[in-house]
């Protein structure tokens, strides 16, 4: 199977936001101060990658950014709101 190159790119950003995560986790349960400062700079290593991915994948057209409007972001904090109540 011939993968393009948007495709293997968007699987290296999906790829490096679950790894951003999980080092995100690393961090938080560093049990001493040298192995939270490793684990800290492999956080903010890969979450440039991450934003370098995303940026590329950008620059060559395969996502759109646009602005959105107030109106449209209260439209979706509400619809987010009435999802989070309806778990509670």
């Amino acid at each position: 199977m011939n993968f393009t190159e948007k495709e293997i790119v968007n699987c290296a950003l999906i790829s490096l936001k679950h790894l951003r995560i999980m080092a995100a986790y690393a961090t938080e349960e560093a049990g001493t101060e040298e192995l939270y400062k490793k684990e800290n700079a492999l956080f903010e290593k890969l979450s440039t990658l991450q934003r370098d991915a995303y940026d590329f994948m950008v620059k060559e057209g395969w996502t759109k950014v646009s602005a959105q409007t107030a109106q449209a972001i209260e439209k979706s904090a509400k619809k987010l709101r009435k999802e989070v109540d309806e778990l509670a």
